[in-house]
């Protein structure tokens, strides 16, 4: 089964209305960002769901994510920043699901080489120099391949641009074993989630799973 990531929640209701749906992880981004929230805001919005939740950070020390991790209640960890495989082990070594980000515009493949043993899984989006994740934009996807062949053995998600339009065809094409949804599930404005556009993503993808067993 594919794993379904919605990212970026900010609201009661929306965290109630993914609760709903058939998604692995809500994610809460605790870094500079549009849909920033502080770990007492994110303790509240993970306290109304069973789901697993996960925190977006950039950069931050190990002490500092584990001290949020412990307000915030949260399961795992996505790291956009320039955090090391050491760093990355120390944090999965308290049992948390490690998830590192790499920008598949400015990244080298090989570069995942170094993190094998120390991540769960690689997350790959469009981020490019000045700006951490996708902006609501895809990358060549056509790349991808590449970044597997380097990540054996680890989970590889994608992020950035995804839809309910054209996850389907990201399935088709290369079959992440993850994929991570954020403005796709949005009809505007940053952190306000679309009830029918989240239930349309899952649908999409939990159909093509079906189809795949």
């Amino acid at each position: 089964m594919t794993v379904i990531k919605a990212c970026g929640f900010t609201r009661a209701e929306d965290v109630r209305a993914a609760e709903a749906e058939d998604v692995d992880w809500l994610g809460f981004v605790l870094a500079e960002s549009r849909r920033r929230i502080e770990a007492e805001r994110a303790a509240e919005l993970r306290r109304l769901t069973t789901k697993r939740c996960m925190g977006v950070f950039v950069d931050e020390t190990p002490e500092r994510i584990l001290e949020i991790v412990r307000v915030a209640g949260l399961d795992g960890v996505q790291l956009h920043g320039a955090e090391s495989p050491e760093v990355c082990r120390r944090l999965r070594e308290t049992g948390l699901f490690v998830v590192k980000a790499f920008s598949a515009v400015e990244n080298r493949p090989e570069e995942v080489l170094r993190y094998r043993n120390a991540v769960d899984a690689v997350l790959l989006d469009a981020g490019v120099a000045g700006q951490r994740g996708g902006r609501g934009r895809t990358f060549e996807w056509r790349r991808i391949p590449e970044w597997r062949a380097c990540a054996e053995g680890i989970f590889l998600w994608v992020a950035g641009g995804l839809n309910g339009e054209n996850v389907e065809s990201l399935l088709m094409s290369y079959r992440p074993d993850g994929v991570d949804v954020s403005s796709g599930i949005e009809s505007g404005c940053p952190g306000v989630k679309d009830a029918g556009k989240l239930k349309d993503f899952v649908r999409k993808v939990r159909e093509w799973d079906g189809a795949t067993r």
